[in-house]
C-alpha cells in the first residue's frame, strides 16, 4: 500500500469508518513502516495508542462504565495535526472519561461524606503504586464536581499534573485545573508546568489551555519551547501558533 492509500485510509479512520482490521493495519504501519513528514502527527497518535495499551481500567470500573455508557460516540473528521491528536486522545481516553457519567466514586472514595478526603487518598503521590490510572482519572474528574474547592485540592491537582507517572492522568489534571483558573496559583502552575513537561501531548494540551484562558504571561514559556532544540516539530509549531494567538488577543483587547 502506497502513501496515498495510507492517507485515504487515515481520512476514513478520522471519520470513524475503518474496520478493526484496517485500524490494526494502520497501527502496524506506523509502528514499523517509513512515514512521510505529513504523516508525523498521525504516527504520534498511533505510537501513543500503543504505549497507552498497558493501562487498563479495573474490572469494577469497566463494568460500571459499560452499564452507564448508553450513547454511541462519533468523532467527526477534524482538520489540522493538532486536532488529529485531540481526536486520537479522545478515542484513547473514552473509557476513562466515561466515568464522569457514573455517580459513584473510584476505589477508596466516599460518594458524599468525605468525598474530598477520598480524592486526596487516591491522588496522593505515595498511593500511585496502589491505585490504577483509571481510578486516579476518576478522582481528578471528581475534583471539578466538588461543591467547594480549597487550596488543598488545587495543589493536589497541580502535583498530579506534574508528578503522576501516567500521561493520561496528567492530561486529566491539566483539564481539571482550568476549571479553577481563578483560584490562587493555578494559572502560574500551568505556566510553570509547560516549562517542565516533556511529553508532547501534555505540552500541546497546556498550550491550548493557556491560550484558551488568554494567559498572556505564558508567551515567554511558549517562546522558550519554540526555540528549544529538544522540542519536536509539532510542539514547536503549536508553541509558535500559541504565541501568535496570544499576541493577537493582546492587540485586540488594547484596541
Amino acid at each position: 500500500m502506497n502513501h496515498q492509500d495510507i492517507d485515504a485510509l487515515l481520512a476514513r479512520y478520522y471519520e470513524g469508518e475503518t474496520t478493526l482490521e484496517e485500524e490494526q493495519w494502520l497501527k502496524q504501519y506506523f509502528a514499523s513502516g517509513p512515514q512521510t513528514p505529513q504523516q508525523a502527527p498521525d504516527a504520534g497518535i498511533f505510537r501513543y495508542a500503543s504505549d497507552a495499551r498497558t493501562e487498563h481500567p479495573s474490572l469494577g470500573t469497566s463494568t460500571r462504565i459499560a452499564a452507564k455508557l448508553t450513547k454511541t460516540v462519533v468523532i467527526h473528521r477534524l482538520g489540522g495535526w493538532s486536532m488529529r491528536i485531540a481526536a486520537g486522545l479522545a478515542l484513547l481516553l473514552l473509557g476513562f472519561a466515561a466515568g464522569r457519567f457514573y455517580t459513584g466514586s473510584p476505589a477508596g472514595t466516599v460518594a458524599d461524606n468525605g468525598q474530598a478526603t477520598g480524592i486526596k487518598n487516591v491522588l496522593a503521590v505515595t498511593q500511585q503504586a496502589n491505585t490504577s490510572a483509571s481510578d486516579r482519572i476518576l478522582a481528578v474528574n471528581q475534583c471539578t464536581e466538588l461543591p467547594e474547592v480549597n487550596e488543598d485540592i488545587t495543589q493536589l491537582l497541580i502535583n498530579t499534573m506534574n508528578a503522576d507517572d501516567n500521561v493520561n492522568v496528567r492530561l486529566a489534571a491539566c483539564q481539571a485545573l482550568v476549571s479553577f483558573e481563578n483560584e490562587p496559583g493555578v494559572r502560574e502552575a500551568l505556566i510553570q508546568s509547560l516549562k517542565s513537561q516533556t511529553d508532547a501531548n501534555v505540552q500541546i494540551t497546556l498550550i491550548e489551555l493557556l491560550v484558551g484562558i488568554k494567559e498572556k504571561r505564558a508567551m515567554n514559556a511558549m517562546q522558550q519551547l519554540a526555540h528549544s532544540k529538544q522540542t519536536i516539530d509539532v510542539v514547536r509549531q503549536k508553541a509558535e501558533e500559541g504565541v501568535s494567538r496570544l499576541s493577537r488577543q493582546t492587540m485586540n483587547s488594547a484596541s
